[in-house]
Order: structure tokens, then C-alpha cells, then sequence
């Protein structure tokens, strides 16, 4: 059984109890480890969140090739970490498996736009489609930057990023994910109309930006056109209990479960 964004229901029946089961999962795709990541981000004070690993051992043996369990470590849940300890993985390498990484500050993140271009290049896309895709993760993590810069609501701050080829399926998934602010504390400021955070999501996706007395905000629109228009993709936005998924035939929006902070996917689709 695959747990991935296409099995949102599932997602959510995951992510809503007090322990995250990956028990019956096979394969886990890059939009729920963030969103794992996030949950335990978001219940560190209490710290009542347990988590249990798959039961397949090359699911286990992913994860922790992902460095899931050094992501663990890095947002301060040892215990999750230590679950890690006796498995054990291949030393070969796979080129479209992408690490876990967590950029803590902007330059942080800025210095790993190189390795993100190589890692697409690693992947199979041409020079100038590589170029493209890793502008959209440029734009994608300068905004958690800009809209939770000095306002992040945990200790743990920064830009979650997962990713992974499927060449089978000549198809790619990147995800970022932040334990930000979210898009309605961030808009509202500017908008005090806004009444939800679907209606923010939206805000934002038209080219809005919560900060006031600023003309930008286009970022999110050239993302959609990028990877609609490029590479016949799709944008996922997750932010509080919103949800927004763009693709050629428009926007659909939906109220899900409620997340701390945001999570962005984009899937490319290549020749």
C-alpha cells in the first residue's frame, strides 16, 4: 500500500491521531514525510506524538536512506531517531532518491540552489528544463523566508525539502514544507477580509502578498505558469485546514485537516 498525495483521505486518516502508523506502507511518497516531519515539529511541547515505522524492511531501509532518521534528530525527536538504529540500508547510491534536507536560514537554503539543479540533471531533465525546475524550488523556499521572516511561531524554523524521480513514470515530485505562520496569519494582515484559510490560499495564488506597503507577490503566479505550461504539471498548496491543487483545468480548492504551517509540491512531468 502507497501513501502519497493522491491518497489524501488516507493522508488524513494517518495524520489525525496521536500516533502516525506507517505500519501497513509499502512506499511513502515525499508530500507525507514532510507532513510527518511537520506533525512532530508541531507536538514537540507535549511530545505525545509516537510514531511506527513500516513493517516492509525496504521501506524502513528508504527512510532512513532519505535520512529521515537525521531529520528526526535535527527537529529534536530522538526517540524517533533512535527507531533507526538497527536497520540497515545498501551503500549504493540511487540518483533518484532525494534526501531530507532541512535549510534553517535563507542563505542557508540560496546555497543549495547548485545541488538542486545538479539533483534534476541527476534526474534526467534537459539543461534548460533543470534550470526551470529549480527556479520553482527558488521561489517556492524564498517564500517561507519572506513570510515567516522574524514571526515563526516554534523553535524549529526553516524550509522542509523532499523530493524523488519516478523514472518509470517520467514524473517528478518536489515538496516544501515550513512550520511558518501559514498563508491566513501571513494575508490577513493585508487582507482582514479573509475569512479562511482556503480563501487565503487563493489570495496568495493570485499574486498577493501579505506585506503591506509591498508590490510583490507574483512568485506563486510564475510557479503555476512554470510548471503548468513547462512541463504539464500541477501545484499542490496545503496551509491550516486548506487545500489547493492547480492544473490546466484551473484550481480546485477543499478544506482537509489542519496542518501547522504549509506544505508545496509541485509535480513535472518530462519527455
Amino acid at each position: 500500500m502507497t501513501l502519497g498525495f493522491e491518497k489524501c483521505s488516507g493522508v488524513d486518516n494517518v495524520f489525525d491521531k496521536d500516533c502516525v502508523d506507517l505500519s501497513p506502507y509499502s512506499f511513502i511518497h515525499p508530500w507525507p514525510l514532510v507532513m510527518l516531519l511537520l506533525k512532530f515539529i508541531e507536538n514537540l511541547p507535549s511530545q505525545s506524538l509516537s510514531l511506527i515505522l513500516p513493517k516492509d524492511a525496504s521501506t524502513k531501509a528508504y527512510l532512513k536512506r532519505i535520512h529521515l532518521d537525521e531529520m528526526f534528530a535535527k527537529i529534536g525527536c530522538e526517540k524517533e531517531h533512535d527507531l533507526f538504529s538497527k536497520i540497515t540500508m545498501s551503500d549504493k547510491d540511487n540518483l533518484n532518491i532525494q534526501p531530507l534536507i532541512l535549510c534553517k536560514y535563507r542563505d542557508e537554503f540560496n546555497a543549495k540552489l547548485e545541488y538542486f539543479l545538479k539533483m534534476f540533471r541527476n534526474f534526467g531533465l534537459s539543461e534548460a528544463d533543470s534550470q526551470r525546475a529549480t527556479a520553482v524550488i527558488g521561489e517556492l523556499g524564498n517564500n517561507v523566508f519572506d513570510h515567516n521572516l522574524g514571526n515563526w511561531p516554534t523553535p524549529i524554523v526553516g524550509a522542509i525539502i523532499a523530493g524523488q524521480n519516478y523514472p518509470a513514470y517520467k514524473r517528478i515530485e518536489i515538496t516544501i514544507g515550513d512550520p511558518g505562520v501559514g498563508f491566513y496569519e501571513s494575508l490577513t494582515k493585508a487582507f482582514p477580509d479573509i475569512k479562511s484559510d482556503m480563501e487565503a490560499i487563493k489570495k496568495g495564488l493570485e499574486g498577493n502578498t501579505g506585506r503591506v506597503g509591498e508590490q510583490r507577490g507574483n512568485g506563486l503566479k510564475l510557479i503555476q505558469e512554470w510548471t503548468i505550461n513547462n512541463f504539464s504539471g500541477q501545484v499542490m498548496i496545503h496551509s491550516g485546514d486548506g487545500l489547493a491543487i492547480v492544473a490546466k483545468k484551473g484550481i480546485q480548492l477543499r478544506k482537509v485537516h489542519k496542518i501547522l504551517g504549509t506544505i508545496a509540491q509541485f509535480v513535472i512531468h518530462y519527455n
